[in-house]
């Protein structure tokens, strides 16, 4: 079971489907209707009874700004660049402009937390972020969100630290990179890379040499 678990996530991690951007399009769409949507890829982290709980959850919890939830998988292949936080900006740039706060679930059953427009201390422990190591992450979803969303709605007006939005262009995925990629323009020809190592072997021959005859004229006065 184990195995089999590994190699859905690695697959689901190095998969790049074809227009991935379309993928962030539709989880907007759902969440255009519902505060939660789930990936078709990750549908086996929470059955349709957990959906219901999730949403259950939420709207008992009363908290006064929108909550979205998405569950989907981390590809490089998309804007987000595999990277949770870009993930829930590019969702919330489709969606309609408001108060918000976005709660990504990746495929280990991680989440990451993203306040758009929004001034509240919401201050999440590590174990609920995260929750237990290994598989035993994915079975706390459920109660984990329920946390969280008691966490927002008690939470005061106020700052808490998020990471600054990322802004600095993505690296191309390694099959659309040059074959020049991770050259540097400063980078020395190969022609000066190899005089520079002859000199260098020049000169410390010839500083052993000195050292020699030195040593010698010593050892003979």
């Amino acid at each position: 079971m184990k195995v089999a678990v590994g190699m859905l996530l690695a697959m689901l991690v190095l998969a790049a489907p074809a227009r991935a951007e379309d993928r962030l399009d539709r989880a907007a769409e759902g969440l255009n209707a519902s505060p939660l949507y789930v990936h078709p890829e990750v549908g086996f982290l929470l059955s349709e009874r957990d959906r219901e709980l999730i949403v259950s959850h939420l709207r008992a919890a009363n908290v006064p700004f929108d909550v979205k939830v998405v569950a989907m998988p981390l590809l490089e292949a998309d804007e987000s660049g595999g990277e949770p936080d870009r993930l829930l900006w590019a969702i919330d740039d489709r969606l309609f402009k408001a108060p918000r706060l976005l709660i990504a679930v990746d495929q280990r059953g991680n989440f990451t937390l993203v306040k758009a427009r929004l001034e509240r201390d919401i201050d999440v422990p590590f174990e609920i972020e995260y929750g237990p190591s290994g598989e035993a992450s994915l079975t706390t979803i459920v109660p984990r969100l329920r946390a969280v969303f008691q966490l927002a709605a008690r939470a005061d007006d106020g700052f808490s630290y998020q990471r600054d939005r990322p802004t600095e262009p993505l690296d191309p995925l390694p099959e659309d990179r040059p074959d020049d990629y991770y050259e540097s323009d400063d980078d020395a020809p190969a022609w000066a890379t190899l005089v520079g190592a002859g000199f260098g072997g020049l000169f410390a021959g010839l500083v052993g040499w000195c050292l020699f005859v030195f040593l010698r004229w010593l050892t003979v006065g």
